[in-house]
């Protein structure tokens, strides 16, 4: 009897432990837990795909040692914690990091801007191997003076620590003055020969080719036929340029003898402006949505604005779809690109938004509106303000769709 009274014990005992155990296993299990975030006027638009993984880094982990069910809260923990190595992005030249070192540009040609962003004007440029100076430095923009003492932004990722020398070997430069006439006799008149045409004065040919073609973004015009030549001027997108010849190393010889790249250059006229008069703001052919956007003809171009007192390119756009739709995008050309949905050139419709690179750098540098009937609007420039252009447009990289 004895040995049965400690079996019924040892059951008891066991029992008990068994409910103690399932009892702690369910502590702190909540099945209807619901979140709830209060309703805004004003909606953000969503990301067409992922942030990308320069923004942020965030790192997972888990112990290794659990392989087996553990009651060690520890062992059963994710940790977050950011990237020691990333640092907040520096974007105002107030923040800047002083420096004063010497540094090379290491791309053909690097566009000098007056701020530090891709929608500021660009006030100069500056070609391979010239040293600059770097005042300060931000996380992608540098600050920089050339010799002659022009001060601008350039990014970063177009500077070199190392000193770039081009080679020594370079084309024989044009005479500058007349050469000395061959000696004749007195009988006969001096004769001034005619001056060493540019194609035999190095391996470049040249063959005549009279057209007349466009800058399709902003370009350099040259002395000779190669970036080794010294730099003449500038033209921006649309410049139409009268060409007399072209080279077999692939530049175009213009009227006045210069020469630009011919495959920077394009035969299609850039599409002209619609004047304010020509834009009927109450037609029938256009819809409230344009006629909301064309009150704002003439209003004038402000760096970083976006109020009807002054815009730029993004600003604009922002001002419109937060004020007619209820959406908020970014006051930034290249995060609206970064947004909505892609649509095809053939499937434009009201309220696209149309986005552009015109220094074919590889940025997003401008973004315009459609408004229908064939009919664009947008912050030009400092010079024309808000403005409507006919469709299509140049230098179209993608259009985005939100509504």
């Amino acid at each position: 009897m004895f040995m049965s009274a400690r079996k019924v014990t040892a059951a008891v005992v066991g029992l008990a432990l068994t409910f103690h155990v399932l009892s702690v296993d369910d502590i702190g299990a909540v099945n209807d837990v619901s979140l709830q975030a209060p309703e805004m006027a004003i909606t953000s638009a969503e990301p067409s795909s992922s942030v990308p993984a320069y923004y942020f880094t965030v790192d997972s982990h888990i112990s290794a040692e659990v392989t087996e069910k553990t009651d060690d809260i520890e062992d059963r923990t994710f940790m977050l914690s950011m990237d020691e190595d990333m640092e907040d992005d520096i974007i105002d030249p107030d923040d800047f990091v002083h420096d004063g070192s010497h540094l090379w540009i290491s791309v053909d040609i690097a566009n000098l801007r007056s701020d530090p962003t891709v929608d500021s004007d660009i006030i100069g440029q500056i070609t391979y191997s010239t040293d600059v100076i770097r005042i300060s430095y931000g996380s992608e923009w540098s600050k920089i003076r050339t010799d002659d003492g022009m001060e601008g932004y350039v990014l970063s990722s177009l500077l070199s620590e190392e000193e770039i020398v081009l080679p020594t070997a370079t084309p024989t430069p044009l005479p500058t003055s007349t050469p000395t006439p061959t000696p004749v006799p007195t009988s006969a008149p001096t004769a001034t020969p005619s001056p060493t045409p540019v194609s035999s004065q190095s391996s470049v040919n040249e063959t005549p080719f009279n057209a007349t073609v466009y800058a399709s973004c902003v370009m350099n015009v040259r002395s000779g036929p190669g970036t080794e030549y010294s730099l003449v001027t500038g033209l921006n997108p649309g410049d139409a340029i009268t060409v007399t010849a072209v080279t077999d190393n692939g530049w175009y010889r213009t009227s006045d003898g210069n020469y630009v790249k011919a495959d920077l250059c394009t035969d299609q006229p850039p599409a002209q402006p619609v004047t304010p008069s020509q834009t009927p703001v109450d037609g029938s052919s256009y819809g409230d949505f344009a006629n909301f956007c064309l009150q704002f003809v003439g209003v004038p171009y402000v760096y970083s604005g976006a109020s009807p007192s002054g815009f730029d390119c993004s600003g604009f756009v922002s001002y419109v779809y937060a004020n007619y739709y209820g959406i908020g995008l970014p006051h930034n050309a290249a995060e609206i690109a970064a947004l909505g949905s892609a649509v095809s050139a053939e499937n434009i419709s009201t309220g696209d938004v149309i986005c552009h690179d015109y220094n074919n750098d590889g940025y997003i540098d401008h973004v315009s509106l459609y408004i229908g009937n064939g009919t664009c609007i947008h912050a030009s420039n400092s010079r024309m303000g808000v403005i409507t252009t006919t469709w299509p447009m140049g230098s179209v990289v993608t259009i985005r769709r939100f509504v």
